[in-house]
């Protein structure tokens, strides 16, 4: 019997917060609903043939006193998930690095050139931009792995052959590549039509993978696996793939005992040595992981969020309170990440999300866009526990902690956007996350900027929090990719991240200059992205880069920040104006005054510091009579 709730609204609530939020952290959910024509995309997509040229490509360093980026290639395929970001960078013991994208150079909507793109850090330089995918033939979703002997691979979903390949070589770095097919083959030689896999090394010599797969649905002329529409497999191998001891397997519970189907991309796997963990993230289903702690022989099923109705079709209906209304309840996105930290514990971040089924004759159910709130739960917490309504129709559980969010950042105390381009996520999702070799958790997302916009929509940027104490508490958001004077805005979004994380921290992004998408959703007219790689300093992470507008062409940038000896204040203004510059510390008192009269134009200031005390300080810039505050904190 399932039990009657869902789940989570613990900021705005008050039940059993694990983390504190900050008073500016806006998280109200919008109260409107709209339908959820959400289309998976596995790879045969053909959208209405808009072109537009794309963007310049310019492979630059911004900001390279505190984060570093460099441009390391292109796709004009602009999907590189339809829930969850998989694994796409890796930090090699030797300094090099590897990522990989789905990617396209065509500008139609047929992208038959579609594979994984490559690019590879040799300690000292990035590679040229690809010109071709590492595959022969057409396929996307690309893993990033590496064996402990030194054999790097990629694998991906082959939409031309119908099966999933891996494309390995010997040697990180070098070498040509080889392509071999994972999935298994029937007794008349057909492969079984996987898509949409993920996959971690693990085992105590780290030469074990272990891979997660979504089998062909009818939507892609695949058939029922043991009843089910689309079946989420378990796939293992213990030699570095030459060989795969298990095949086909489904893990505990992921059966038509609970589910009627699995659709693309809302589950991870993570692997540390012998412990393996597979995380779910449901949106008309449970939230759940499922752990091994044997390198894959056995599995145990931790619910996080209990969906109240097994099995849930469209159109079946919710009315829990059973007063003739259909409630809409909190879940999960789709949208997640995992971590298993430094003892093996598995830590699992989601975005939120509000979902409405109140037509019971349209086959299709709703969704509110306007949900915010980054969602967090670790295996200290426990399985999902009895919950409370919220009001007459909504429902939630009190099992996850929202611990970030879009930000209320003009300060009006109402998070206010002019439109929101379509994920079919939460205003903060995509997370990602890493770990440095203290405990240090650090979390990426995806969220709506509240300020910055197209004139039609407004932008998402890369945040990032961080955690010293477990998940016990969070640092306030910091936006990594800033309105830049000198690039512009941007659309950034799918960051996936290193997991180990040493002075920085590694991440890759797709950015765009446009909101939303071409392959679904908003079905822009086909451009140019940019995939990004950027480097952060740990010791950054500590306050924000405030990015506040002085106008509709203007932003002011404050970097370093932290800083020990100078820091510089940069900003454009359009006339001649009148600017003063005013620090003082966390009791008020001033420490540094300046007014005087600037040109049209850029302009930098320079603030020494290093005569500071250690601590927080704020800076009041003055333009044409309008005031905006930076937080600058001083290290010594």
């Amino acid at each position: 019997m399932k039990k009657g709730l869902l789940f989570i609204f613990t900021l705005l609530f008050g039940a059993n917060l694990i983390a504190q939020v900050a008073p500016n952290k806006v998280l109200n959910a919008s109260d409107i609903a709209v339908i959820d024509d959400k289309v998976i995309m596995g790879g045969d997509e053909v959208l209405k043939d808009l072109i537009r040229e794309p963007n310049p490509v310019t492979a630059s360093m911004r900001m390279a006193s505190s984060i570093n980026e460099y441009i390391v290639g292109t796709t004009t395929y602009d999907l590189q998930s339809n829930a969850t970001v998989m694994d796409r960078i890796l930090h090699h013991h030797d300094g090099t690095i590897s990522v990989a994208w789905t990617r396209s150079a065509e500008f139609n909507t047929s992208w038959t050139d579609r594979g994984t793109g490559y690019n590879f850090y040799d300690g000292t330089t990035w590679g040229s931009q690809p010109s071709a995918p590492l595959e022969t033939s057409r396929c996307g979703w690309p893993s990033m792995l590496a064996t402990n002997s030194g054999r790097e691979i990629s694998i991906a979903h082959n939409t031309a052959n119908s099966y999933v390949q891996m494309t390995y070589r010997d040697t990180i770095g070098s070498g040509s590549w080889t392509e071999q097919i994972i999935s298994s083959q029937d007794s008349m030689g057909t492969y079984l039509y996987m898509i949409w896999n993920r996959s971690a090394v693990g085992g105590a010599n780290g030469e074990s993978i272990h891979m997660i797969a979504v089998t062909a649905s009818s939507n892609f002329n695949g058939t029922l696996f043991n009843g089910l529409d689309g079946a989420l497999v378990y796939y293992r191998s213990l030699d570095g793939g030459a060989t795969w001891d298990i095949k086909d397997m489904q893990l505990p519970s992921l059966d038509t005992s609970y589910f009627n189907s699995f659709g693309g991309d809302s589950y991870t796997i993570k692997a540390q040595g012998d412990i393996i963990c597979v995380a779910f993230f449901g949106g008309w289903d449970d939230t759940f992981i499922i752990k091994s702690t044997d390198n894959g022989d056995t599995w145990t099923r931790t619910t996080i969020l209990d969906f109240p109705v097994d099995k849930y079709s469209a159109d079946d209906g919710i009315d829990l309170d059973n007063d003739g209304v259909m409630d809409s309840l909190f879940t999960t996105d789709g949208c997640g990440a995992l971590l298993l930290d430094n003892n093996g514990m598995a830590h699992v971040f989601a975005g939120n999300m509000r979902v409405l089924d109140a037509d019971l004759a349209d086959g299709g159910t709703s969704y509110f866009p306007g949900t915010n709130g980054l969602l967090y739960w670790n295996e200290n917490v426990g399985p999902d526990t009895a919950g409370s309504q919220i009001s007459n129709s909504v429902w939630w559980s009190d099992n996850m902690s929202v611990i970030a969010g879009a930000e209320d950042l003009d300060g009006d105390s109402t998070l206010t956007y002019v439109d929101i381009a379509t994920y079919f996520a939460s205003l903060s999702s995509m997370p990602s996350v890493g770990i440095d070799a203290g405990g240090s958790i650090y979390v990426s997302f995806s969220s709506l900027m509240e300020i910055y916009d197209s004139g039609a929509q407004n932008f998402r940027h890369v945040n990032i929090i961080k955690s010293h104490d477990g998940g016990m508490s969070w640092t306030d958001p910091i936006d990594i990719t800033p309105v830049s004077l000198f690039l512009g805005m941007g659309e950034c979004v799918f960051a996936s991240m290193e997991r180990d994380v040493d002075d920085k921290v590694r991440l890759l992004y797709q950015k765009d200059m446009e909101p939303g998408l071409t392959v679904r959703g908003d079905e822009d007219a086909v451009g140019m992205n940019d995939i990004v790689y950027l480097e952060l300093d740990t010791n950054f992470v500590v306050s924000a880069i405030n990015n506040n507008p002085i106008n509709n062409n203007l932003t002011l940038e404050v970097y370093p920040n932290p800083t020990k000896n100078q820091t510089s204040i940069n900003f454009k203004i359009e006339k001649k104006s009148k600017v003063s510059i005013h620090v003082v510390d966390v009791l008020g008192r001033s420490v540094y005054n300046n007014n005087t009269t600037l040109s049209k134009g850029n302009h930098l200031v320079i603030l020494n510091v290093e005569n500071y005390d250690a601590g927080i300080y704020y800076i009041n810039t003055q333009i044409a009579g309008k005031t905006f505050t930076n937080k600058l904190v001083v290290t010594k």
